[in-house]
């Protein structure tokens, strides 16, 4: 497979209407706009659904659904929902979630993690057989298990919807691996002493891509890869910036260079490291967050035009 052409997602931040901030997206050239999964900010897919027919070409994802937060035939029906509103716009993105106490706070049960990832992987085989239209039965007798469950009517992508994972652990990548057709990388891994920073460097990356080509194997090539950026865009000093930040267990140094911090002097210089990240590493997508990548829309708007004059 040759080399993807960039494209760039927006992440809503929870403030403001998210469709104004749709329509600035599209304008913009990003690809897609990304809707976090958290009980402090409005519910994700109501407002997918909002921007979805405020706009024409912008696709809306999950960033990411917290797959302890809702029955997965309810999940689907949803999701569908904003498919069918947006005339097959949708992307599913997946985590397992890792704020116990939003969860507690629902009055659902927190599983562990593994309960949580396999989960993930459920959700991933049965989704795309959900939106094709097929009624669901599983096997055994566990509570939420789907007992000829089917979407109607079923949405326009079917089958071909977009599902990515995002997340940094070993069994969550591998997961993504054997069934995703995105896997985001976070950069860092939650614990309960905060976040671990270890894969935030640029040799980080390289590692936690070794990691999903060779538990891919002959899927790696199918699978399109992505970063979540935290802090991106111009600003005078990007030294000062990121020195400021106290960022324990990482020095300035990898952080200056990583591909979750995007920070430069101009535009040029993001550019550069953008094509540098998509020409060494094959990271093709690139999220940020809305209101924390100062200039960043100059940046999709000549990346993303650069790639759609090649087409």
């Amino acid at each position: 497979m040759g080399m993807r052409p960039l494209r760039f997602g927006l992440v809503w931040n929870g403030t403001g209407s998210p469709v104004d901030v749709a329509r600035r997206a599209e304008e913009a050239g990003y690809a897609s706009l990304l809707f976090p999964d958290h009980t402090g900010m409005v519910a994700p897919i109501p407002a997918m659904a909002a921007a979805a027919a405020a706009t024409h070409r912008i696709r809306l994802g999950t960033q990411v659904v917290n797959i302890a937060f809702r029955p997965l035939g309810a999940l689907a029906q949803e999701l569908a929902a904003v498919d069918i509103v947006s005339g097959g716009r949708l992307d599913i993105g997946l985590g397992a979630g890792y704020a116990e106490s939003e969860v507690r706070s629902l009055g659902l049960p927190f599983p562990s993690a593994g309960a949580r990832i396999r989960e993930v992987a459920r959700a991933l085989d049965l989704l795309p057989r959900l939106f094709a239209g097929e009624t669901v039965t599983e096997g055994g007798s566990a509570y939420g298990r789907l007992d000829g469950f089917r979407l109607e009517p079923a949405p326009p992508q079917g089958a071909a919807v977009p599902l990515m994972v995002g997340g940094n652990g070993d069994r969550l990548l591998a997961v993504g691996a054997e069934r995703a057709d995105i896997v985001q990388f976070s950069g860092f891994s939650p614990t309960p002493d905060g976040p671990d920073f270890g894969n935030f460097s640029d040799d980080g990356v390289a590692e936690r891509i070794a990691y999903l080509r060779e538990t891919a194997g002959d899927r790696f090539d199918d699978i399109e890869l992505s970063v979540l950026v935290q802090w991106a865009g111009v600003v005078p000093d990007p030294r000062a910036r990121v020195a400021a930040m106290e960022l324990p267990g990482i020095g300035v140094d990898q952080v200056l260079t990583s591909p979750f911090a995007l920070l430069g002097t101009s535009v040029d210089e993001i550019c550069a490291r953008l094509v540098d990240l998509r020409d060494r590493h094959g990271v093709s997508y690139v999220t940020v967050f809305d209101r924390q990548s100062y200039g960043f829309d100059e940046v999709v708007a000549r990346l993303a035009g650069d790639a759609a004059a090649r087409r």
